[in-house]
């Protein structure tokens, strides 16, 4: 379990992961060499899962955005699981979430153009048998992207 230090030093990565270790350890009241060691065993422990560069989707290409929310005809485990693994590899999806309430899993997912998206719903949704239904709901705008986890 995390302590206090550790919160501090994951609060500042979230904001930064590219903070340098002297930056850091002054900022939660370390030496460099015992954030250097937290942040190693933070990492070991798996409380931090991986460091990414956050990229506007335009750059890439990907000009829509999509949040999908998808009906199974059932929710049993291997019938999730299976369709999981099947969303893991397609390129087009950013996330994915197994959630409870009027439906099973909702989707994150980004194209070049509506045309896209059509022949990804197609190839991936309309072509598992699985799914009962999906609704589309067209990100107009991202108003708050990955905001930093606060402590509990």
């Amino acid at each position: 379990m995390p302590d206090a230090f550790d919160l501090r030093i994951l609060t500042e990565l979230q904001r930064d992961a590219r903070i340098s270790m002297p930056d850091l350890s002054e900022a939660v009241g370390l030496s460099a060499p015992a954030c250097y060691r937290r942040v190693r065993a933070l990492r070991e422990q798996g409380a931090i899962e991986r460091e990414a560069a956050l990229v506007a989707p335009r750059t890439m290409g990907w000009l829509v955005t999509m949040i999908v929310l998808v009906t199974l005809e059932t929710d049993k485990g291997r019938v999730v699981d299976d369709l999981v693994a099947r969303l893991r590899q397609a390129r087009e999806v950013i996330d994915v979430w197994y959630v409870t309430g009027d439906h099973d899993l909702v989707l994150q997912v980004a194209a070049q153009d509506m045309e896209h998206y059509d022949a990804f719903s197609r190839r991936v949704l309309h072509g598992e048998e699985h799914v009962r239904a999906f609704k589309t709901l067209v990100v107009m705008q991202h108003a708050k992207r990955l905001a930093p986890l606060p402590p509990a």
